[in-house]
């Protein structure tokens, strides 16, 4: 199921939080949504899990709009804020059940949910914990699990990544990417650009309550190609002279080891000085064996897109 925002408006006393915002989002895509602390990012899900009244315009599942039908589009909605109760009195399995019910499930169907969901998100070895036991990276499990008890066609995730060790958010982004495929539509509020580049297929970038930039990654991306060029170099050894000597040179920005033999190189002056640093780099003499020009990726389009301004 797709998803349309239109013309959205909401302000909290003096402060317009949203002005007038449009965006659209595919079945099936996962869109990351980028902006600055402050630029409405919350407020804007909020609405869209129906949990906020917009000042102006409306959010369309499908041919549902839900000021109009405000209780059929919920049941198409999964809404994952950015933390949870912290609670010594109750159990992963009795909030799950709690939720389930919640949902309008009962007996088998109940049951063959939460076992779902469990499974789905690896918490068989958890339900008889307290909340309160569990590390970030478990309750944002639990969290997730939450959201996909009715099984929604719409997730919106509000900084799911936020505070999570790298192990939990590879299996978060693997979760994600497996929803994906089943035919889900994910929208993702975060401040981690490196987890979006690597599962989101469009961006919806705001600030000030206005969005900036909006569209495929693919889109995106080329548009900012012409003001960010980066280069990743592969070589046959690695070390600190090497990596002084590239950031010496005349035309490259920064470099940076990006992995044991790899640096990733941004040029100065972008793709106009592409074929220009490559040659600086080649005349140095290092033992480069490979190179690789990667797209431009979120944050270089928020980068482009934005001016760091808040309202």
């Amino acid at each position: 199921m797709n998803i349309e925002v239109c013309e959205l408006s909401k302000s909290f006393g003096d402060t317009k939080a949203l002005d007038r915002i449009s965006f659209f989002l595919p079945e099936g895509a996962i869109v990351g949504f980028v902006g600055p602390n402050g630029a409405g990012k919350t407020t804007a899900i909020r609405i869209m899990a129906g949990l906020e009244q917009p000042d102006s315009g409306k959010v369309m599942l499908g041919n549902l709009n839900m000021i109009e039908y405000p209780d059929q589009v919920r049941a198409q909605i999964g809404f994952m804020p950015d933390s949870m109760p912290d609670s010594d009195v109750i159990r992963v399995w009795e909030y799950l059940d709690f939720y389930a019910r919640a949902f309008g499930l009962r007996g088998q169907a109940k049951s063959s949910a939460i076992s779902r969901v469990a499974e789905f998100t690896n918490l068989a070895s958890l339900p008889d914990k307290m909340l309160s036991e569990l590390s970030k990276g478990m309750k944002q499990q639990v969290s997730l699990a939450r959201v996909l008890l009715h099984d929604p066609k719409i997730l919106l995730l509000d900084e799911p990544a936020a505070g999570l060790d790298p192990r939990a958010r590879i299996e978060l982004r693997a979760c994600l990417v497996k929803l994906a495929q089943e035919g889900k539509t994910i929208f993702i509020s975060s401040h981690v650009l490196s987890d979006l580049d690597d599962i989101a297929t469009g961006a919806v970038i705001i600030e000030k309550g206005k969005i900036v930039s909006h569209g495929k990654l693919t889109d995106l991306s080329a548009s900012a190609a012409g003001e960010f060029c980066r280069i990743v170099l592969s070589l046959l050894e690695l070390n600190e002279q090497i990596l002084e000597q590239i950031n010496g040179l005349e035309l490259v920005e920064s470099a940076i080891k990006s992995s044991n033999k790899q640096i990733m190189v941004k040029i100065k002056g972008g793709t106009a000085n592409y074929h220009s640093a490559m040659v600086q780099i080649f005349m140095t003499g290092l033992p480069i064996i490979r190179t690789e020009r990667p797209d431009a990726g979120i944050e270089e389009i928020f980068l482009k897109s934005t001016k760091g301004e808040v309202n």
